[in-house]
């Protein structure tokens, strides 16, 4: 994150926000400002001038007209998943009050407040035969993961998560409250999906709905002497069912007590799958992997909207991790090989995890992907990996290298910001064109450049 010299903020102003902002404040010095400003990823040590829970959008505007005049910048950190820099001379914002949640069945949305994580919006949903464009870990907030474009195991049936955005209401850099639609500012809202929070401080969202009343799905988790086949398995499967939510990927678990003991040490490979239907359609997609290799262990059962968190069971608690994203074309000849074996080498020096969600589907094709910066992504694949780094001696760039090798071995152009590793830009997203819109925004919307974000322009 880009961010102004810690010098040019005049700490007296800052000092305002104890007595004008009727939230929590918290600077540096204070007891409990190293609690609060720790992100999710606790790998990211970033000092901001203060941290701020605002009590409603006056306290909001009023955090912003204060940085104004102390020469900070502003940003957005709800729980700190895409946390990325060290960020001095910058309040932080965690929008905890926000925490409005509502569903309106007959007009198919959900408007979520910026405090809300996305376990509250499927346990909300759970009965209402409708769905989300869910990430898939319910300590995700939406709001981030919307506005930075979100992929979900729906995306192939239904689109990107950025897409499905209705409004906006946000206070800008300005302080001014604004409900964004495309009525009223369609280059704003086309910012908004896919831009994140460089445009404002966003305190609230309006997300599309979408039928879903059966679902099927979970996970499978194979030997690693059947990953290569099993691998060629799913990529084919993805190709042949274009609207199946695809997650497959390879993991190593740790020799450690809290890992059952049948998977204790093992390195595995893996598929999610997530199927819009009845059981009986989903068994016949799930037959084609099993056909290849008996699972080590195998989650797949009907579940409902409000279950959807169990299919990928990813880590909820803050931890250490280094991370790295890319495109792939894992569709090209030799891949799945190729994944394995680079894999197996970061491993060896503490690589714990690597999957790629399969794109395609309404992800490339949605006629309403002009209307959103995410647009319309033609890669076959998003990889997504991370290194645990309990301990100190692992080195994470011999970790992370062999899959940095795999990405320029298989290019593929296009992702989604919230795949992005660390130390990555939306440059590392989006091609110049795009680059160019989103900056005329910014430069109309917040001349100062007060408002920060997790992912800068470049």
């Amino acid at each position: 994150m880009s961010a102004a010299p810690a010098h040019a903020v005049d700490p007296a102003e800052l000092e305002r926000l104890r007595t004008e902002v009727r939230g929590r404040v918290l600077l540096p010095g204070d007891a409990g400002y190293d609690e609060a400003r720790l992100p999710w990823n606790r790998s990211v040590d970033q000092r901001p001038a203060a941290v701020v829970e605002p009590a409603d959008v006056a306290d909001v505007q009023t955090v912003l007209r204060i940085a104004r005049a102390a020469g900070a910048g502003v940003t957005t950190q709800p729980n700190g998943h895409g946390a990325d820099g060290a960020l001095e001379g910058v309040v932080v914002i965690r929008p905890v009050a926000f925490d409005e949640l509502v569903v309106d069945e007959q007009a198919r949305l959900v408007r979520i407040g910026a405090g809300v994580n996305w376990g509250r919006v499927l346990a909300a949903l759970d009965g209402t035969g409708l769905i989300a464009l869910a990430g898939s870990n319910p300590e995700v907030n939406a709001v981030a993961l919307a506005i930075g474009g979100g992929h979900s195991m729906f995306s192939r049936k239904y689109g990107l998560t950025a897409r499905s955005i209705i409004a906006v209401e946000l206070v800008d850099a300005a302080g001014e409250v604004r409900h964004v639609t495309d009525a009223d500012d369609p280059e704003l809202i086309w910012a908004l999906r896919g831009g994140g929070g460089l445009f404002g401080v966003v305190t609230a969202i309006e997300l599309a709905l979408y039928p879903g009343d059966r679902l099927f799905g979970g996970g499978l988790l194979f030997p690693i002497a059947h990953a290569e086949a099993v691998l060629e398995a799913a990529i084919e499967l993805s190709r042949d069912e274009p609207e199946l939510g695809l997650d497959l990927g390879l993991m190593r678990f740790p020799d450690a007590p809290m890992v059952p003991p049948p998977l204790r040490g093992q390195t595995v490979a893996t598929v999610s799958l997530v199927h819009i239907g009845d059981e009986a359609s989903g068994r016949r997609f799930a037959e084609r992997l099993l056909a290849v290799a008996e699972p080590i262990a195998d989650t797949l059962a009907p579940f409902t909207i409000g279950g959807l968190a169990a299919v990928a069971a990813e880590p909820v608690d803050p931890m250490p991790v280094a991370d790295f994203g890319s495109a792939l074309d894992l569709t090209a000849e030799g891949f799945p090989r190729a994944f394995v074996e680079a894999f197996l080498a970061g491993a060896e020096a503490g690589l714990g995890r690597a999957s790629v969600r399969a794109m395609g589907g309404a992800i490339v094709e949605e006629l309403g992907a002009g209307q959103s910066a995410v647009g319309a992504i033609g890669a076959a694949g998003l990889l997504s990996s991370g290194v645990v780094l309990f301990d100190p001696a692992i080195d994470v760039e011999a970790s992370l290298r062999p899959l940095r090798e795999l990405a320029a071995a298989f290019p593929a152009e296009g992702t989604v910001p919230t795949f992005l590793g660390g130390g990555s830009t939306l440059a590392d997203a989006y091609g110049p064109e795009v680059l160019e819109r989103l900056a005329a925004v910014k430069r109309r919307v917040d001349p100062e450049g007060v408002i920060r974000s997790n992912r800068p322009l470049g």
